[in-house]
């Protein structure tokens, strides 16, 4: 089941864009659980990534 979770080493500064509902969105879950939106992002992307084959991208180098 999906956790928001605490995350202390998210270290990588980045900018991004998101539509609106979604940031929207974000930022209700952030405020009614009293975490970062950070963390809320980061929690969601990690579900996301957990939830994927990632196989197919192990010869892809960045």
């Amino acid at each position: 089941m999906f956790e928001i979770t605490k995350y202390k080493k998210s270290n990588v500064k980045l900018s991004i864009r998101l539509p609106e509902d979604i940031n929207n969105t974000l930022r209700k879950i952030a405020k009614k659980e009293q975490m970062s939106f950070n963390n809320v992002l980061v929690s969601c992307i990690k579900n996301s990534l957990d939830e994927m084959d990632l196989t197919k991208y192990d010869d892809v180098e960045i």
